[in-house]
This record gives C-alpha cells, structure tokens and sequence, in this order.
C-alpha cells in the first residue's frame, strides 16, 4: 500500500481520470451538468424522477387503509362546494386543483402521493396561495368552518408528513417562489417559502454566496419546507444546522394570524427566540412563508475525494483523520456501504469509480479559498490514510465535472433504493461508534424472518446503510419489492427500541411526519413530550381534535373560545358551561344587592403542580395563582340527585351540600349490557391561605353513579350533564384523559370501576385496547396499581369467551378452543406473578410490602362478630393494601376459571374415539389441585379488609373485592355447609363500610364547595 501511493501520488493515472469524466458523460444527469442556469433545477427535477416514471405504476395503498388504527374525526367538515366557491373567489381558477365538484382525480395524484410511493391521501382539494394574505385568508376560513388542512412544500419528505391521510385540504405553496430581497455584503436573504433549493442556490451562486444546507431533493424541494422540517443536509458539518442559520421567518397561525418575525439581523436579544419553534415543527403550529437567512460566500476551491475501506472501524479512522488534518476546509465526509453502492451500480450501469469491491466507501468534500493549497492538504490526507492502511483504494476529482459524477454515487443512493418498488427508510442518530451496528443487527433480522433474498418471493431485496458520518446522522434503509406488513413488524419496533438504548435519536433530520408520530417515545420523555403539545395547544387550539366545545356545539352558540383540555366542560353553574380556557363572558354592571355582591367570587383555576404524580395518591398538590394547595383527594358512591344544595346557592361559585345516607355501590345488580356509563361530579373545597391551621389545604372530592334513568328530564340531568348514549367515555377517546382532573377521574374512578365490573360480569371491555392502557398516562405517570389493571383488563374477554364455550356439548372443536383459552388465562397468570414479585420486593423506606399483625383485643371488641380468620395483614400503605386485595381476588377469579376450562379439556369426546382424552402440551400440563385451593385466596382479601378500611379516603373500592370472597364462602357454604362464620364476618363488614362512607360523607358536607368539572 505504502509503495504503491508514492509511485501513484494521485492514486490514479490521467487515463483513469479521463475514463472517469468519460464515465460521468454517459450518465444522462451528467449530460444536464453544463445547462443554462434557468433550466438546471427543471434538469434536477426531471431526474430526480425519471426512475419513479419509468417503473410500474402500482396503485399505492391509501394510508387510511394501510393503518386502520388510523381514524378520521367525523367533528372535522367535509369539503362542500360553498367551500370549493369561496376558494376560488379568494385565489383564482390558476389557484385551485378541484376534485370536489369536478372530475380532477389525475391532477391531484401527485399531491396526494409522497416521493416514496408508501402514503397516500384522498385530497379533493388542493390550495395554491401567491401571498401571505392568501395563506392567512385560507386559514382562517378553514379554523373557523372546522375544515382539516395539511401544508405541502416540494413534497420530498420522506416519512409522510407532506400528504393528507384522509381528505384534508392541501394547501401547495409553490406559487410562492419568489426571491424577495439579498444583501451581498452581509449575506442576507429573504426568500418565499416556495422557492426551489436549488434555484435559491443559484441565484446565490451567480452573486458568490452558497445556501447553506444541500440536499439530493434540491431540484424539488422548498426552502420553506427545508425549515419546516429543520433539514441537515450534505452541507451540515461545515455549515451548521438551519437553528443557527435561520435569522428570521414570517408564518400563519391555524387561526390566520400572521406572524412576522422577519428579521434580517443576526443579533436580535428581545425575548423568546419563536422562530424556533417552527424550525423543525412540520407546519404544525403555523405554515411559514417566508425565510430569511444567513448565506455564506461560496468557496473558490472545491475538492472531492472518493475511497473504499474494509470495516467500519476504519471509517471512523479515517474521519478522525480527516478532522485532524483537513481542519476548517472540511465540509463533508459521507459513508456508504457496500450493498447502496452495488444497488446505484445496478440501476445506473455506470462504472465505478474505483477498481474491485470494498465493504465500505467513503467520500471527502473541502471547500476553501485557496485552490492550490487545498488540494494539496486533501492529496496528502488520502497518502497518509493509504500509507497507514486505513485506506485501501482511492481517487481524486481533477476538475468539476468528476467531482460531480463521485457525488453521484452518494446523492443517487435514494432514488435507486426504490426502483424495485419502495424503501422503508429510518433517518437517525447514533452515537458514531455504534453507527453501522445497527445496520448489520437489522441485517441479521431481516434475514432470520426469511424476508431478503433475489428473487420476486422475497419481499426485501437488501439493508443498506449510508449517512453523514460529520453529525452522526445514519440513513437506515431497506429496498423492497412491495411494502408488506411482515416487515414493518420486524422493523418497528426494534429499531426505535435499539436507538432508545443507546440514547439516540430515532429522527435525525427528516421529521415525524405520518410514520414516526407514535414512536416520539423512544427519543423524548414524557415531559418533552408533554411541553410541547401544550406548546401546540397554544398556538392552535382548534387541533385538538375538537375545535369546539361539546357544550356550544349541542346549543348552537357561538363558542367563547376553546377547550384546551381535550376534556369534557369544566364549568360552574353560574357561568353556564363556559371551558375553563374561555374568556369570561361580560356580564352586566347593573347595581347588585349586598347580598349577591358578598356571594361573587372567582371559580377556582388549578394545576396540578411539577413533578406530576400518579392518580393514586391521595395527596396532590394544586396551585392556583401562585398559591400551592396540599389537597385530599376522595371519591365515593352517591345518588347525585339527593346530594342537594340550597336554592340560594345554585348560582354561587361556593355553596354547601347535604348527604342522604350512604349506600355503597352494588356489583352485583350494577351490569348494562358491559357498558359502564357514569355520572360524575367533581368539587374542590380549599381552606383560604393563611389559615390558623397551618397552609392552604383542601379537598378533591369525585362523587358518581351509574347513568340511572332517573337522572334524565328533557334529556339534561339536574346537574346539567347533557344524556348521550352509552359509552360516553368511549365516545370521548383517551386523549381527553390526560389532563387534571379528568385524568384522575378516569383512573380513579372510571376505569377501575369499569374493569371490576366487567371482570365480575364476565364482559369484555374496550379499556384493554393498547390507546386506553397508555394514552391518559402520557402526563402523568403510572402507578403499580395502574399496571396491575393492565393486566386485569384483559381476563373480561377471555371469561366472555369461556362462557360461550363451555355449555356446548363435549367436541374435538370445543376442546381445541378451550385449550386456547387455558393458554390465554395461564399467560395472564404469569403476567400476575410477574407484577407480584415486582409489587413485592423491598424499597429502602419499606423493606415489606405487607406483614402479618396480630389482632388487639379491643379491635376485636368493636367487630360486630368475631373474626374467624388468621390474624389480619398490614401494609406499608393504604393504596397497597387495595392494590393485593385486587391481585388476591382476581386469582380468585382466574383460579376458577382454569379449573373449568381443565375440565372441558378433559371431557371425553366420543367423535374421537379411541382419542377420546387429550394429549395436551407441555406448557397446558398443569396440577390442577393448585387451582383448587382458592378459599387461601378468600381468607387473604379478607384479612386485608380490615387495614384497607381504616386507610383508604375511596370505600368503594373494598366492595368487589369483598363481594367475591362472599360469593365464594356462600358457594363453599351451599355445597360443604362451610364458611358460616366467614360469611357473618363478610356481611359485619359490609355494615363497617357503610360507616366509613358515611364518616367522609359528613367530612363532605361540613366543608363549602366549588365546581371543577362534570362528567
């Protein structure tokens, strides 16, 4: 190697030179190189393309039908002619591609199509604005007729974020591609949002300046879609990102507020820097039309080298190499492995430049000033990584013309990626010396699930593996034949998993889009995540998928403003269902009595305070202008049409309530069908700040029952719940339960009281679909109890389905679906000893989750009959104690059920003579004895009862537990005529609970009230 680069100083003789300009001219890109300035970027375009054109034009799935979790909210509008009219009045014939009232479906395929031919939109409408004012206009009619838009720059985005899902406007800015001013001293330019990348180029070009970002999509994309998307680019190691580079923006806020900022000014220290939100946020708070931005002058020399190595380890060499000695004229160092370059080879036929085959190749790019020198420091860097045998082959562009055809080899791994078919492409960030690992660890994948190979039977033709090595950016891709679902789930996903554990970035630079919303998870917290859909929120209120509130909606009045909750109506009575984000409604400056003017206050406005905990614990912190509050949360069973309150107090924001007796909630008649549909109520009570007492505390009160008929009168409920139909939680999506209080409804008092009911009713439920388990815990995080009904949840549907097996005579057919629900009720079981010995184990505040304690006698004394158990367990804490009574009684349950399904199994089946018994599988082999002990599991909810009652502040939650231990001794005692003295106990205790719901009851009633919430 050392010999050979000193007799070959350029690596290449001038006759390879020339085969390789010779080369670069038979590629018909190559012949575009010298067009005219006017026509270069329609050259770009048109090749850029050509491949696509020149494949079978498949139809490409809708993406609505490729994710079918994917839903259209019907409260959005449908595009109508009105609209289509309006439109065109406001922008013109030139300004509308019609697909409503005329037959434009050829017209709007390319809008409706991303680049990688994976998603497509059922647009019928597709907006060209040529102004600001247009853009505004168009907004601000779509936000306020309910009409779903999605902005559309070149639309080169390659992760789906440029095309409808569903039949959204499209709202194309490329009549706005005007270049409206440029500093040559400074380097200022102010561009549209339309404007064609390489055309601003160009234009910089014919002045001696550079764009500072390039791209292979530069002859279609838009600069306004460049920032949107915060692009990185080929030119992001010598210029930085557009963070750094952008000066200014003007945009368009859902609601048509124009927002300008553009500024030409590097330093401009007044306040919040808000470009940057928009740079990098996909046109989802506003859609920028204007750019201005600090443009470089473009260098007088330009090298490129272009070289083959035998491992990835060397790359890494090299590149350290290269920083160490091409220093400040370094401007790019690209990686490309060996399968991207065979794939361009392939489609292009073009030769290569360099002689034999190497895993990886490499190409260097310096820019600078001084032609001569520069080339002379990029000759001697490649001599010295040959010399040291870090290189293994190499070549230097004489002129511009080779540079060109070399770059070639790195900006046309794209697009030859697709010419089969398609491209799954994962755009990340890696630490650098992981940055390949995660192409052979898919690699291995892919080819352990039988999915790669030549032929047209394999869906995948290859993993390949390029990026810019200068930032740590990988382009993960693999080229298919056909996009097929079997890939996607042996991609997806590990490869967010993989990234997650090495703290990368699952989007380096190409956005979210369509394809990577749901996986935000793997690179943000819970937090980021949460800060910045309230940043979204903010500056578009309307997105959250309810544009109005419910309460306007069904009265027909125009709508104060939004509810930013997602949530159900927060409201008092006085001020008659306004949202708790609307402004208040004036009100009349009439002289008011003394005794009104003493009754007016202000309701209370609260958050819960940072870090946020989970729904289970009884304390909370609220605070309400500056103010931080201690409060209680309880919840308790209530018929709320005798919770009364004087008719003096209905129009105050603070009143008293008076309590019936309390009477706990009943399991056992509480069934409607598996629905559980509620009426709640939700009150705050805080003592005023300063009080002898000691600090600002209060409490939280839930009060519920089910929806009861009587409630209704003219379909509105005396606490002004409008009556819909069943499955109003349902109905309302997880997204509104994110938020306090209605999260903490939804845990506290919905969802486990769903989930029990349905357990004991046997019916499945809709909470045990993936959204509902981890949607309404994106802000707040999850509980150990949280996670045992994770589990819980989904034994109503396999008890549904034992239920509709079991009293079908004795068939082969049957004991093959009992088998499948034994396997199913067996997995879940293990799930329950996973969350035991997790619920178990020791922390250094409690080495104990729960212990045996020995009865007092004048505890005894006070139990209406004597306790037939063993001592009584203690825990570390009343949420604890619930949480093992739930565990204990739901094995109670599941034991049940595996013994019934055991014995169906094992019912003989005279169709399947002489194979009338089964010859089950390992893992059904169970000893059917162990699931026969269950009165252990009776005797532990009962001897956990006791600690539960003195602890909990939510008494309902101990009625199923102690409900199914009673059942349980009722049965023992009608077949055995045993558990007598169980079942005196058991129904003792019920008169115990009763007490204590009467005890918080009084608490309830003593204190003076304020509404927060209804549902």
């Amino acid at each position: 190697m050392a010999s050979r680069s000193r007799i070959q100083p350029l690596f290449r003789a001038a006759a390879r030179r020339q085969t390789l300009l010779s080369a670069g001219s038979r590629h018909p890109a190559m012949r575009q190189i010298s067009a005219p300035a006017a026509t270069a970027a329609a050259a770009r375009c048109l090749s850029t393309t050509a491949v696509r054109c020149a494949q079978d034009k498949k139809e490409v799935k809708l993406t609505a039908a490729a994710y079918p979790d994917l839903k259209r909210d019907s409260r959005f509008a449908e595009v109508t002619d009105a609209h289509v009219a309006y439109f065109k009045d406001l922008l013109g014939p030139s300004g509308v591609v019609d697909g409503v009232t005329t037959d434009a479906a050829d017209d709007l395929a390319a809008f409706n199509e991303d680049w990688l031919r994976k998603y497509r939109g059922q647009s019928q409408l597709v907006l060209k604005p040529a102004s600001t004012e247009e853009v505004s206009k168009i907004l601000k009619y779509c936000n306020e007729h309910k009409l779903a838009v999605v902005p559309q720059g070149g639309n080169t985005g390659l992760v789906g974020g440029s095309v409808p899902v569903f039949d959204e406007i499209v709202i194309n800015m490329s009549r706005m591609n005007q270049i409206r001013s440029f500093d040559d001293v400074s380097g200022t330019l102010v561009v549209d949002a339309g404007v064609i990348l390489e055309v601003a180029d160009q234009f910089l070009a014919s002045k001696g300046y550079i764009f500072p970002l390039d791209l292979g999509a530069k002859g279609s994309c838009h600069v306004g879609g460049n920032v949107a998307t915060n692009a990185g680019g080929l030119r992001l190691l010598r210029y930085g990102s557009l963070h750094g580079n952008v000066l200014g923006l003007e945009a368009v806020l859902p609601d048509g507020t124009v927002v300008d900022d553009l500024c030409t000014l590097r330093k401009n220290n007044t306040g919040y820097d808000l470009k940057q939100l928009f740079i990098g946020g996909e046109g989802t708070i506003g859609i920028i039309t204007k750019v201005s931005i600090i443009c470089p002058q473009r260098s007088q020399a330009v090298n490129v080298a272009f070289f083959g190595l035998e491992s990835y380890e060397k790359a890494q060499q090299a590149f350290k190499a290269a920083k160490g000695q091409l220093g400040e004229i370094l401007s790019a160092f690209e990686l490309m492995d060996a399968r991207s370059q065979d794939l361009v080879h392939a489609v292009r036929g073009n030769k290569r430049p360099l002689e034999g085959d190497h895993p990886f190749y490499c190409l260097v790019e310096t820019s600078g000033s001084n032609g001569d020198h520069d080339y002379e420091k990029l000759e001697k860097f490649l001599e010295d990584v040959m010399t040291n045998e870090i290189v293994e082959d190499g070549v230097l562009a004489q002129d511009e013309t080779q540079s060109k055809a070399l770059w070639s080899w790195r900006e046309g791994i794209p697009e030859c990626l697709g010419h089969w078919g398609g491209t799954y492409k994962y755009d990340v960030s890696i630490p650098l010396k992981e940055l390949y690992q995660l192409v052979e660890d898919t690699k291995v994948k892919m080819e352990a699930a039988g999915l790669v190979g030549d032929t047209d039977e394999f869906p995948a033709i290859g993993v390949v593996g390029y990026g810019h090595m200068g930032d740590s950016n990988l382009h993960l891709n693999v080229a298919v034949r056909r996009y097929d679902k079997r890939i996607e789930k042996v991609l997806e996903p590990f490869v967010y998993e993989w990234i997650q554990e090495r703290n990368g970035s699952i989007s380096a630079e190409h956005g979210l889009g369509v394809a990577k919303k749901a996986f935000i998870g793997y690179s943000r917290n819970e937090s980021m995540v949460g800060l910045m859909k309230q940043i979204k929120n903010l500056y578009d209120p309307c997105d959250n998928e309810r544009p109005y509130c419910r309460k306007c909606i069904d009265s027909g009045r125009e709508c104060a403003g939004y509810e930013r909750e997602m949530v159900f109506i927060t409201a008092t009575i006085d001020d008659g269902g306004r949202c708790s984000s609307h402004p208040p409604r004036q009100v009349s400056s009439s002289k008011k009595s003394p005794k009104a003017k003493a009754a007016e206050q202000t309701p209370p406005r609260l958050a819960p305070t940072e870090p946020l905990t989970p729904a289970w614990d009884d304390l909370i912190s609220l605070s309400e202008n500056g103010i931080v509050y201690s409060v209680q949360i309880a919840t308790l069973h209530a018929r709320l049409q005798n919770v009364l309150r004087g008719e003096e107090d209905r129009n105050r924001f603070s009143f008293p309530i008076a309590f019936p007796p309390y009477l706990p909630i009943d399991v056992e008649t509480w069934d409607n069908g598996g629905n559980t549909d509620l009426a709640a109520q939700n009150m705050i009570s805080l003592l005023p700040a300063g009080n002898v007492a000691g600090p600002p505390d209060g409490i939280c009160a839930f009060l519920f029952e089910q929806n009861p008929a009587y409630l209704v009168t003219n379909g509105i409920t005396p606490w002004g719940v409008p009556q819909e139909n069943q499955d109003v939680v349902k109905k309302f999506g997880p997204e509104q339960f994110k938020y306090f209080p209605n999260h903490h409804f939804f845990v506290r008092v919905y969802r486990c009281n769903a989930i029990i009911l349905a357990l004991l009713h046997r019916k499945a439920t809709f909470l045990s679909s993936f959204e509902w388990c981890t949607i309404p815990w994106e802000m707040h995080p999850k509980s150990i109890f949280d996670r045992l009904f994770d589990v819980i949840v989904h034994l109503p549907g396999i008890f549904a389905r034992v239920d509709r097996t079991i009293p079908f005579a004795a068939t082969l057919q049957r004991r093959l679906k009992a088998q499948e629900l034994l396997s199913s009720c067996l997995q879940v079981e293990q799930q329950l000893e996973e969350w035991h010995t997790f619920a178990r184990s020791p922390t250094l505040e409690h080495p104990y989750a729960y212990w045996i304690e020995e009865s007092d006698d004048q505890d005894a004394q006070q139990v209406p009959f004597a306790n037939p158990f063993a001592d009584n367990f203690a825990f570390k804490d009343g949420i604890t104690a619930v949480m093992f009574l739930y565990y204990w009684m739901t094995l109670l349950l599941l034991h049940r059920c595996i013994e019934s399904l055991h014995h169906a199994i094992f019912q003989p089946v005279i169709e399947d003579f002489p194979n009338m018994y089964p010859d089950l599988p390992p893992h059904l082999q169970i000893n059917l004895a162990r699931y026969q002990q269950r009165r252990e599991f009776a005797a532990r909810v009962c001897r956990a009862l006791d600690f539960a009652l003195n602890t909990t502040v939510q008494p309902d939650l101990l009625v199923a537990p102690l409900a199914t231990a009673l059942e349980f001794y009722r049965e023992l005692n009608s077949s055995s005529r045993d558990g007598e003295l169980e079942i005196m106990w058991c129904e003792g205790f019920k008169l115990r609970l009763a007490s204590k719901g009467q005890d918080i009851a009084n608490v309830l009633q003593s204190r003076q009230w304020a509404d927060l919430a209804r549902f």
